[in-house]
């Protein structure tokens, strides 16, 4: 069964209070796939669900990142998809409302999306707020709420 999430549910998500393991650049778990480093970091909301923050990086391009907050949800899905911050590599392009997005750019589910049988977070828009994967890691950590955004002075990546 697929869940569907309403804008309000999605918000609401998104602004649940996430607490960040101490010693935050250990408990990444790195995998590799296809040309990729994959990190994946788990975090508890103050509501009990279930977050992980995923780093997606080119082993061949810098600007090739994605940085992504899912919960989990039971399966088939198992991580339904709520902000994805992506990196200058791509053009893209919000199916909808037929509108190019260049540069680097943020993603936000959406129901109107998840209702048009697309990828739930395939609405975008762009960012002239970071550069690179740390700085799009700061901005995932303030935008969704986690216990002090800012505890990375240094770079993770």
């Amino acid at each position: 069964m697929d869940i569907t999430y309403t804008d309000r549910e999605i918000a609401a998500l998104i602004q649940e209070r996430k607490v960040l393991p101490d010693n935050k650049r250990s408990k990444f778990r790195r995998t590799k796939n296809r040309g990729n480093d994959v990190y994946r970091l788990n975090a508890t909301g103050e509501r009990k669900n279930e977050f992980q923050v995923i780093v997606r990086m080119s082993i061949f391009n810098k600007l090739n990142f994605s940085v992504i907050l899912g919960v989990k949800v039971p399966p088939p899905k198992n991580l339904f998809r709520l902000k994805r911050y992506n990196g200058d590599y791509h053009l893209h392009t919000n199916t909808i409302e037929e509108q190019e997005v260049e540069g680097f750019h943020i993603h936000t589910a959406t129901e109107k999306y998840q209702i048009n049988g697309t990828r739930e977070e395939d609405y975008a828009e762009s960012t002239k707020r970071y550069n690179d994967v740390n700085g799009a890691l700061k901005c995932l950590f303030a935008d969704a709420n986690f216990e002090d955004p800012y505890a990375l002075q240094d770079a993770l990546f």
